[in-house]
């Protein structure tokens, strides 16, 4: 049992869970029970996944083999892992009526992680209230537990209740980590006092002065000592007077900043890019090693105060410094370009991110899907199509109506020199925005990217006739452009309306959109359009010959090479 269970925990620290599931699998097939060092570590191991660690923990009862405070604990701890704050509650409890009848004995590491989870759920007064729990029951809360309940009010924007919970922690002589001290940091910044996060920081590094000076002198330490307490009696200093003294030597423990820390108080910089800087080069010279987020603050600072040159030579440092940008500090990057007007820097932060092999994450994609509030150009049109087609292709739902509102703007264009009318428009834009466009931006999307020298047929099956006609519009201001540089018309458009059979009465709206296109087309733009009879789209085989079903025909619009010259240069 001793040596599968260390198999077990060697599976755990190599990240390898399945294994470990192999080998519990191997002890029941050769018929062996397992103890409780083996069941706990396996849903050690496998706390991760609360439903398999359940399952364990139910064959355990199964088996007969008895749960320890070992194994509550790691339960507490999937619970956490999963956000399960109702389940956790659940064991806690029984874990409360064990101890009742003296069959188990409550820890500090179960009181510590049953706070956690609260800590978590932002349930700061249950919290508490564990902590009270905790002292009835005589356990000593040690620096976990204190971080914990630091954290939870931290979370829950209590930044007096937490500071108030540090002192207290102080007070009971057990000496907060640098982690603790970041928690109280971070949540001074969340709730914008950002002087209080630098006077408790500065205060933290005066008592670790303090404490390394006594300690340089630790002959001088009991005299100084002595003199003070000399001049407390001489002066008849009241008893308080004396406490306090105490709370301020008992403050000094010692306080080393992390990477995290300096992160933290650049983020209380607020817009002052230069404080932010001098926090930077304080890290270093401290003998830390500024990290992504570091470097990313620091743009984010730069850019927020103009600078745009500047956070793109941040980025580049960031490079130089050994540390590739990630898709936090290129989205910054990305968001000071666009903050800065600067579009086509920030399309090329894109395509670096691309060339890097950096994904991008949904803020990317809306940041440069939002990055202008109109496109002049099929260019333009073309760049945000290609972002929008990879966030979907990412897996990313984006925002439809958005797009289609600055696609049809830039559609609309074609005829903003032709009389139209525009209330018709408008209502119809109205009817048609609870509808998902994902369809219609994709064949936007695909019909923009062609050349103007391929054979175009423009496919308006499933179309509204609001979006088949921003689908044609779109066709015709990508020809537009193109023959505005040069690029003649070589071929006829076809539009595809709808498919039917022979002889059957065409739909109401496969009627709506052709007669909706043809109106924009002849009415609106000047273009003449041929009707193209209905003929069959396939050819018949004996098989169908003989059965009842009719042969599909397509209903097409065709626009002429010679008309949309004639357009073109009207």
């Amino acid at each position: 049992m001793f040596v599968y269970r260390k198999i077990i925990d060697v599976c755990g620290l190599c990240g390898d869970a399945d294994e470990s599931r192999h080998i519990y699998e191997d002890l029941l097939n050769q018929g062996i029970v397992p103890n409780i060092y083996v069941f706990n570590s396996l849903i050690n191991v496998n706390a991760h996944d609360l439903s398999y660690t359940l399952h364990i923990y139910k064959t355990m009862q199964n088996v007969g083999v008895t749960p320890d405070m070992a194994t509550y604990n790691i339960l507490l701890k999937a619970c956490c892992l999963a956000g399960r704050v109702d389940l956790a509650k659940e064991i806690y409890q029984e874990v409360r009526d064990l101890e009742s009848t003296r069959a188990l004995k409550l820890d500090v590491f179960t009181y510590s992680t049953i706070i956690k989870v609260f800590a978590d759920a932002k349930l700061w007064q249950m919290a508490l209230q564990i902590k009270d729990d905790m002292l009835r029951a005589g356990v000593t809360p040690n620096t976990v537990t204190w971080s914990s309940l630091i954290s939870a009010c931290a979370k829950a924007g209590l930044v007096d209740h937490a500071i108030q919970l540090f002192e207290e922690m102080l007070l009971a002589g057990c000496k907060p980590n640098s982690q603790c001290c970041n928690v109280l940091l971070h949540a001074c910044v969340e709730a914008c006092q950002f002087d209080r996060a630098f006077r408790l920081f500065q205060a933290w590094k005066d008592r670790k002065l303090a404490k390394t000076s006594i300690g340089d002198h630790g002959s001088r330490k009991q005299s100084l000592l002595s003199k003070v307490r000399q001049k407390e009696n001489s002066s008849h200093t009241p008893e308080n007077a004396c406490k306090t003294h105490h709370t301020s030597f008992v403050k000094r423990y010692p306080f080393s900043p992390t990477t995290t820390t300096y992160n933290i108080l650049m983020k209380a910089c607020g817009t002052d890019y230069h404080r932010a800087k001098a926090l930077m080069e304080e890290m270093k010279a401290a003998g830390l090693t500024p990290n992504h987020i570091s470097w990313s603050i620091l743009i984010d600072l730069c850019g927020g105060s103009g600078n745009v040159e500047g956070a793109l030579q941040l980025l580049k440092m960031m490079r130089a410094a050994k540390i590739q940008p990630d898709v936090i500090a290129y989205t910054t990057a990305i968001k000071v370009c666009v903050d800065g007007r600067q579009l086509k820097l920030a399309f090329s932060l894109y395509e670096e991110m691309k060339r890097y092999q950096v994904e991008p994450n949904l803020v990317t994609y809306n940041t440069l899907l939002r990055a202008r509030s109109r496109y002049g150009s099929l260019h333009e049109v073309q760049q945000c199509l290609a972002i929008y087609q990879d966030m979907r292709k990412a897996g990313y739902k984006p925002n439809d109506h958005y797009l289609k509102a600055l696609i049809e703007e830039w559609c609309e264009g074609v005829i903003q020199d032709n009389d139209m009318n525009q209330g018709e428009v408008s209502s119809l834009n109205g009817t048609d925005l609870s509808k998902p466009n994902s369809l219609l931006l994709e064949k936007v999307a695909v019909y923009v990217q062609r050349s103007i020298a391929e054979s175009l047929a423009i496919d308006l099956q499933g179309l509204s006739k609001v979006e088949a006609r921003i689908v044609v519009l779109a066709v015709l201001r990508m020809i537009k452009e193109n023959f505005s540089m040069g690029n003649e018309v070589n071929d006829d458009v076809l539009i595809v309306v709808g498919v039917s059979e022979i002889n059957a009465k065409p739909t109401d709206q496969r009627s709506e959109v052709k007669d909706a296109i043809v109106k924009l087309l002849k009415n609106e733009l000047g273009i003449d359009v041929l009707l193209i009879e209905p003929r069959s789209g396939r050819t018949p085989s004996r098989e169908s010959e003989t059965s009842t079903r009719r042969p599909v025909v397509l209903q097409r619009l065709k626009l002429t090479r010679k008309s949309l010259h004639d357009w073109l240069r009207r």
